[in-house]
């Protein structure tokens, strides 16, 4: 039972220490991305729409 205590401190630790490595970002860069992510996504969906309209119609328009 002593040992897997001292894993699990060990691991604790580990992962403290390894957060304070971490760079995080600042609130207006994660706004930034946020609009970035937003953007690109409303974009694919569009690109997705139209090409779904246009074989929707051209597949119509051969059956």
């Amino acid at each position: 039972m002593k040992k897997y205590i001292e894993k699990v401190d060990k691991y604790y630790r580990d992962v403290v220490g390894e957060m304070r490595k971490v760079s995080w970002p600042t609130r207006e860069e994660v706004k930034d991305m946020t609009i970035v992510v937003l953007t690109v996504s409303g974009i694919l969906a569009l690109f997705t729409f139209v090409v779904d309209w246009v074989i929707s119609t051209v597949m119509g328009k051969l059956l």
